[in-house]
Formats: structure tokens, sequence, C-alpha cells
């Protein structure tokens, strides 16, 4: 029987100026130069002052806005052609040029797993939470595109990092969300899901697909002891099927992450995206590496456009023209206005994050860093959290005692004994200097840590200064001591 209902439901969804603002947002310096530099190649109608013609250098961002008003919106402009994948792996592969940065370390910078893994993730629908729980997965998958790590390792690993409460289904549910991502095969726990991954995204046209599936999946121990007569029997296959379908097993990727470059290994070219300066009267202030502000629109391609819609009578060739200005000052408009929303947006969240943390740019001691989690600066900006997750992501602060990466200046808080809150970094950070400055021969255990912490105000358990010893990858006391 077949029946009708209806249904109300309420979605958002993103313009693709926004989408375009959210690329813009999470691009690091490095790779928004390079970005830049391949939009001003691609489309003739923008320009900057370095390129520009004689005719467009003197014409100003205000005297464009008044020549753009006159002209009717393309509606048919496509937004693909700077949304692609492989954003950031097509402009990180790029050495920089440019003297608008200022950069500190040279070393190779091919595209990571976690950024290509990253990129793909930010244009899932689905809530700020979900967001939040995909950023830290996607942090533990391993070079090989494993997930290593069980679900209440990671549920802890967000409360004490990021200030969020999720339960195992939750963190499982953003993980299977990742799976979907390329390169397929990402975020397997290990070799059996991993395969059974791959053959699930195989075509079902092929004809060995549905075998491969029952062998990996039911028949797995008797695939890796390459007992081939025991699959023939307990498939009911063909020796020339089961040829074939281990042809096509074979044909996986049993790493799915092995083509990206090591992020762990290879040394990371550091540009910051801001610097902050201190004056005598200990008064802060900032700005954004980089200047882009010369961005435009192009003069001579606007008043050809000008000239040909005078014509009353257009041929087909100018006709084709007219499309062309129209859809190239289209998508210059967009990239100028989401360029400077960009400056805007990161400006306003850098002033808060500089005011919130005002002692530590101050001294540049880490145990001034107070308790700071995106919830905190949302509220003080107005934006998303999931906007300032893009914020932070990959950018870096270069301060007059070192560079820092931005988001290692959140922590989660911790009360002390006089109910202050005390950043949880902070207390990472003592545990670490404690340890650094132990004696060798006779190394403090977790309850002499705890100890030494508690009589400055804290009040921690033995089991959360492991935990936090855990997070810091150093060994238990035995494995710490030296002859």
């Amino acid at each position: 029987m077949i029946s009708q209902k209806y249904e109300q439901k309420m979605s958002q969804k993103l313009t693709p100026q926004q989408i375009l603002l959210m690329r813009l947002l999470h691009l690091p310096i490095i790779s928004l130069e390079n970005f830049i530099k391949e939009e001003l190649e691609n489309n003739p109608l923008l320009e900057d002052s370095v390129d520009n013609s004689e005719h467009s250098e003197e014409y100003t961002n205000d005297t464009l806005d008044d020549e753009y008003s006159n002209l009717e919106p393309y509606d048919d402009f496509n937004l693909e052609e700077y949304m692609d994948d492989d954003l950031e792996e097509r402009y990180d592969e790029k050495r920089p040029t440019s003297e608008n940065y200022i950069g500190e370390q040279i070393s190779n910078s091919g595209t990571t797993l976690h950024e290509y893994l990253t990129e793909q993730f930010n244009l899932k629908e689905i809530s700020e939470k979900q967001y939040l729980i995909g950023i830290e997965l996607i942090g533990n998958i391993d070079d090989s595109g494993y997930m290593r790590r069980d679900m209440t390792s990671l549920s802890n690993d967000l409360a004490f990092n990021n200030g969020i409460d999720a339960d195992e289904k939750e963190i499982e549910d953003v993980l299977n969300i990742i799976k979907t991502l390329d390169p397929i095969g990402v975020g397997a726990r290990n070799l059996q899901e991993c395969l059974l991954i791959q053959l699930h995204n195989i075509a079902n046209s092929n004809p060995y697909k549905k075998w491969g599936i029952k062998i990996i999946e039911n028949n797995f121990d008797t695939f890796t002891k390459n007992n081939h007569n025991k699959l023939i029997q307990k498939l009911n296959i063909s020796e020339s099927d089961l040829s074939n379908t281990l042809k096509l097993i074979t044909r996986l990727n049993p790493k799915p992450g092995s083509s990206f470059s090591n992020e762990n290994t290879q040394a990371q070219y550091i540009i910051p995206d801001f610097f902050v300066f201190r004056t005598n009267d200990d008064t802060l202030s900032f700005s954004q590496n980089g200047d882009f502000s010369d961005l435009k629109m192009s003069k001579t391609y606007l008043n050809i456009l000008k000239d040909i819609t005078k014509d009353e009578k257009q041929n087909e060739e100018q006709k084709a023209t007219v499309s062309f200005i129209k859809e190239k000052a289209e998508s210059a408009r967009w990239f100028i206005d989401a360029m400077k929303q960009r400056k805007k947006t990161l400006d306003i969240t850098m002033k808060e994050i500089l005011e919130y943390q005002k002692s530590f740019f101050l001294s540049g001691d880490k145990n001034e860093l107070r308790p700071m989690i995106l919830k905190d600066i949302a509220e003080r900006t107005g934006f998303d959290i999931s906007t300032l997750s893009r914020i932070v992501s990959q950018k870096y602060v270069k301060t007059e005692f070192g560079t820092f990466k931005l988001k290692d200046l959140f922590s989660v808080s911790h009360d002390s004994d006089d109910g202050k809150g005390v950043s949880v970094k902070s207390i990472r950070n003592m545990i670490q200097e404690l340890i650094d400055n132990e004696d060798k021969s006779n190394p403090l255990s977790d309850k002499d840590i705890q100890a030494i912490i508690n009589t400055k105000g804290f009040n921690f358990s033995r089991r959360t200064i492991a935990k936090y010893r855990e997070l810091l990858n150093i060994p238990i006391k035995r494995l710490r001591k030296k002859i």
C-alpha cells in the first residue's frame, strides 16, 4: 500500500561563498599564498599591484566597486574551479617564493595524511560537536591510516584536551564518517576492517566482490594462512574464481595512508600567521603575516565588457565574451570579499586570544597559560566553535619567546584548592619540568609528582597524574631509571 505524508524539516545549506570562506579560514599562510597565485593565473579579472598593467594600477577598489555595481550577476558561476578536494595538496607542495610573508625554517612541506583528511572532513554537514570529535580522531590516525586508539582512551583525550564530553557511541559514529573519506580504508582499526572497507567500495558489477567480502569477513584466518583448499570448500567456489578473487584482494592497499608524507618525521616549513609585539609599557599588539589587500578586478576587462554591451546587436563571439567576463568578474568579487572577510575574522579572533592569554604573551611562561577552550573565544567573538576550530588549525603565532601553534594555547581547566581554574597544559608542563629535572638514578613516581604538585595548591589524584604523564608519552618510573 502506497501512502503519502508530509514532514517539515529544518536544514542549513552553505552557500558557495560560505564554503570558500571556510576553506580560506582553514588555510595557513603558506597554502594561502599559493592559492592566491593560482587564482591570479586562472582568473584574468583578478589582479594585484605587482602584476597589474598601467591601466589597472591607478584603479582603486572603491572605483571597482562602483564599476562592478553596474554589472548583472552571473547566475551560472561554478565554484568547482577552486573547490577541488585536493586543495591543500596543490598548494602545500609548492615552495614559497613571495616576499609578502616571512618564513622561519626551510624544509620539505608535502601534504600530510591528516591535512588531507581534515580538508575533506571540513565539508561534511555535521554538528559542531561532531566536527570537534572528528578533528581529534583524525589527529590520532597513524601514518599507515589506522586508528589504533580504543574508544575509551579517545573519550578521555576529548575530555582532557578539549573539554568535550563524548560517549563511545558518539565517537564511533564520527569515526564511521571518517571511514568514508579518501583514501578508502582510512580509519580502520585493523587490517581486516581496512580491507573490508575497500572491498565494499568496489563497484557491484565486479563479479568477485562478493567472494572477497566473504573471505575477509568470515574466513580471514584461513586467508592469512594461505589455505586455499579450505577456502574452496568453505565457499563452494571454483579454483579459477578463488584465484581471481585473491587477485582482487591483493590489489587492495593494506596501508592507505602510506602514500602521504610523514608529518612526524618530515621537517615542516613553519611560517607564522601572526606576529605579536610588546611595547615598553607591556602593551600587546599583533599583525597578520602577509598583505593581500591589493587584490582587485581588472579595469581593462571591465571596460571591454562595457564597450561590448553598448552594442545592441551582439554576435555570438561577443555574447561568449560577455558571458566569460561576467563569470570571471563574479568569481573575482567573491574571492576578494572572502579574503577581506578572512582577514577581519582572523583579526577579531587573535585580538581576543591575545587579551585572554595576556600573561603568557608577556612572560612567555607556559605555566601562565589560562584555561581556554574554543567556547571561551566563541563567546567573545560571536563566531561558531567550528569556525574557530578552522581558524586555529595549522596556524602559528610568533612571539619574542618563540613560535607556537595557535591551538596549543587552548586548554581545559582544572580547579585548584583556592577555587581558581588552572590550565591543564600548565599542569602537564609542571609534570614535564619535574621529570626533566629529576634524579635519573632515582626517578619520581606518579605519587611523588602528585605530592609535589598538590603542595602548590592543586588537588590531583595519582591516576590523573598517570594519565597526564601518558599523554606526554613519558614512561613509568622503572623505565626512566638510569644507572
